[in-house]
């Protein structure tokens, strides 16, 4: 009776449109109890992600405060402050500089003795993290200042070893808050204080009163689902973060699901009637596949190729191709990794991983015109290790590379993630600083030194303790790029000598109308 495959066709779409009408119902009833449990879950999924936010955002805002504590310029222009009597101008003027970029609202800095010497126009929080640290440790705490709750994070000022202080920084909670906030969520939250909503994405809840229980909460006589978000410090006299979604819009989205079963059991059988035509032309997929990838191949790309679950002549073909193609990628991935390490080992100190004096001439250009652009100041510091010719007679070259290795890795820490650093020869290393003014390169050369008093050499057999000098020099913009290098170079080359000569381990800014003794007898070393 059904010899023909358009017969047979028809009962298969007759069972099926038979199967789809009857379980119609059921599919809907199950379903709704699908949704309503995983709104349940989705909804405590979504208290959990805002918790992790907002614990992340806490994290964030004591991290930058943290960042600021632990900037070397910062600790001493606060010690020159508190205890030598400096005016605290200039430290406001280089946190504007150096953090004015951060993501705060509000920063204060208090002396060991409560006054205010950064951001004394924020007294109010001052006043709190005073408050706060009286009766608890904890790092981040809320309160509600004069601008509304804040969150405020706080980390401990000092400069070895001396406590100067607290610096403390602010993020607002207020409506464009929560708005980013709510982003996440796809529900409301609220911000309530002694059982009145205080701000909320949701305005006509503004002023209404909040009286949660057992998980749920009525506003504008609509029952919303809540769950409170804790917060660092959470206390009763703090505001406290709900998040809410309505119940109404649960039963709204069940509604919706009822129209959407309905309409995809309709397309459903309609998608049945073309079973015919769709198994016809996915007989055919398959070949026209390989054809668009044979003349993709041709064409010089490799293009990806899942195989196939098939195991008839057609897809055991096309998993081979499958096969071929991933071959080939490989291969080109290989290609790809060899022709990296020879670009990087191009411009790369194979001793130190800084780069090398042939990436400097490519470098330079693109420096310049940024300093340029910018109006800041291209320096060059060149630095020398002191008594190196010493330290290979005595320890052997091998102790001496690893001299050499040591210092690049302390030059990578010591400098800013925009300095760029090189190895120009045996023991002598370049580093071009982009600054906003000329102090900047004296700072970190400076700073160089320091670290390389307070970290030596080490080994299994010995310790070797090693000073540097350094020579700085500054750019001269309208130079062409390669004569503004070679002068660079000259200049940087000057100071670096004097330094030498003047009795190693110091910091020699080059200057024109300074006379530069000639280098000492040994100064190589």
């Amino acid at each position: 009776m059904f010899t023909t495959y358009r017969a047979r066709l028809f009962l298969y779409i007759s069972l099926l449109a038979v199967f789809l009408s009857a379980t119609l119902g059921y599919t809907y009833w199950v379903s709704r109890n699908l949704i309503i449990a995983e709104v349940e879950n989705s909804f405590a999924n979504t208290a959990r992600l805002l918790t992790g936010n907002v614990e992340m955002e806490e994290n964030e805002l004591l991290h930058y405060a943290e960042v600021v504590r632990d900037d070397l310029r910062i600790q001493e222009y606060m010690f020159m402050i508190t205890k030598v009597g400096a005016e605290p101008g200039s430290l406001e003027s280089l946190y504007d500089r150096s953090f004015g970029w951060l993501p705060i609202e509000r920063y204060v800095f208090v002396d060991i003795k409560g006054q205010i010497q950064l951001g004394n126009k924020n007294k109010d929080l001052a006043h709190a993290l005073l408050t706060h640290t009286k009766t608890s440790t904890d790092e981040i705490f809320y309160f509600q200042g004069d601008n509304g709750l804040e969150l405020a994070a706080w980390a401990p000022v000092s400069y070895q070893d001396t406590q100067l202080g607290m610096f403390v920084v602010t993020h607002i909670l207020n409506s464009g808050w929560l708005e980013t906030h709510r982003n996440y969520s796809g529900g409301n939250l609220f911000i309530e204080q002694n059982n009145t909503v205080m701000i909320s994405t949701l305005p006509v809840s503004e002023g209404k009163t909040f009286l949660p229980s057992d998980g749920r909460a009525v506003l504008n006589n609509e029952v919303y689902q809540v769950r409170a978000i804790p917060l660092s410090g959470d206390g009763k006299n703090t505001p406290h973060l709900w998040y809410g979604i309505s119940q109404q819009e649960l039963l709204d989205q069940l509604q919706s699901h009822g129209q959407q079963i309905l309409l995809l059991t309709i397309l459903g059988t309609a998608a049945i009637m073309f079973l015919g035509l769709m198994v016809t032309r996915n007989f055919s997929r398959p070949l026209n596949q390989l054809m668009q990838i044979t003349q993709a191949v041709t064409q010089g790309a490799i293009p990806v190729m899942g195989k196939s679950t098939g195991t008839n002549e057609v897809d055991t073909l096309a998993n081979r191709f499958s096969e071929m193609l991933q071959s080939l990628r490989e291969k080109q991935e290989e290609i790809d990794r060899t022709h990296k390490l020879l670009k990087e080992s191009a411009i790369m100190d194979s001793l130190t991983g800084l780069y090398n004096r042939r990436y400097l001439k490519q470098m330079f250009p693109k420096l310049l015109a940024q300093a340029r652009r910018d109006g800041n100041t291209l320096s060059g510091l060149m630095l020398d290790l002191d008594y190196f010719k010493k330290i290979n007679d005595n320890y052997g070259h091998l102790v001496g590379d690893a001299c050499l290795t040591h210092l690049g890795a302390l030059l990578k820490k010591t400098s800013r993630a925009s300095d760029y650093v090189f190895r120009v020869g045996g023991e002598e290393f370049l580093i071009l600083s982009l600054g906003e003014s000329p102090i900047s390169s004296e700072l970190l050369a400076k700073k160089i030194n320091h670290s390389l008093s307070k970290h030596p050499f080490s080994s299994e057999q010995t310790i070797i303790t090693m000073t540097a000098s350094i020579g700085v020099s500054h750019v001269d913009n309208k130079l062409p790029p390669e004569s503004a290098l070679t002068n660079l170079l000259f200049q940087a080359d000057k100071a670096l000598y004097s330094a030498k000569h003047k009795g190693r381990n110091r910091v020699v800014i080059y200057s024109s109308e300074e006379h530069f003794q000639p280098p000492l007898k040994d100064a190589a070393s």
